[in-house]
């Protein structure tokens, strides 16, 4: 008989009225020789240090794992809380996100190995979406972080898929790929208004999970 037994280690970061979720972030191994990644989706979760979902839980952390990292922060271009993983996108998005979102954004992919743009096809539908998505790659590009980008590629060369992606799920497994951060033309290079926290203040929360 053999009995493992290990914990998995998770921080959030809110806003102080917990409207939005920064971060999530999942560590499994305590092993420093072992790489990190910050994953980049499309809309804050109701996951938190208790509560999981599939998509954070079980796609990415396992996936991950898989491939070998000890840990995954994960953000979202919208940080706004949506439970029902549900937003309305055609009307004003102004209040789904905010530049401490951006900010700790940048600030786990500083700490991480790689990060990995998994946003999905929001942006070729709704332009407001592009707009907040072309602002967050220049962001990245000023930081210098182009040789930290990686999206998860498909079995028929997809790429840049939310991690929830049927095709995905298909296929079994991640596989890790170089994403060039693509420059929008002038006319799509319109950068959408970001409304700021009044008190641009942030609260964290941490647990440590039984992994028996």
């Amino acid at each position: 008989m053999i009995i493992e037994e290990g914990n998995i280690r998770i921080t959030a970061t809110f806003s102080e009225d917990r409207t939005h979720r920064y971060s999530l972030r999942r560590e499994w191994w305590d092993d420093d020789s072992r790489p990190t990644a910050v994953i980049i989706m499309s809309h804050a979760s109701g996951a938190d240090i208790v509560k999981g979902d599939l998509t954070t839980s079980v796609l990415i952390q396992n996936n991950l794992a898989a491939l070998g990292y000890r840990a995954v922060t994960c953000c979202n271009l919208f940080s706004r809380i949506t439970p029902d993983s549900k937003l309305d996108l055609a009307g004003d998005v102004s209040g789904f996100t905010n530049e401490n979102n951006m900010q700790v954004t940048l600030q786990a992919i500083r700490e991480a190995d790689v990060c990995i743009i998994a946003i999905g096809s929001l942006s070729a539908t709704y332009k407001k979406v592009a707009a907040y998505q072309n602002r967050l790659f220049d962001l990245l590009r000023d930081e210098g972080f182009q040789d930290k980008i990686y999206t998860i590629s498909a079995p028929d060369g997809s790429e840049q898929l939310h991690p929830s992606s049927g095709k995905l799920r298909a296929a079994g497994s991640w596989k890790l790929v170089p994403y060039e951060l693509p420059t929008p033309p002038p006319a799509e290079k319109e950068i959408a208004d970001v409304s700021i926290d009044t008190d641009n203040t942030t609260k964290s929360g941490k647990s440590k999970k039984s992994n028996k």
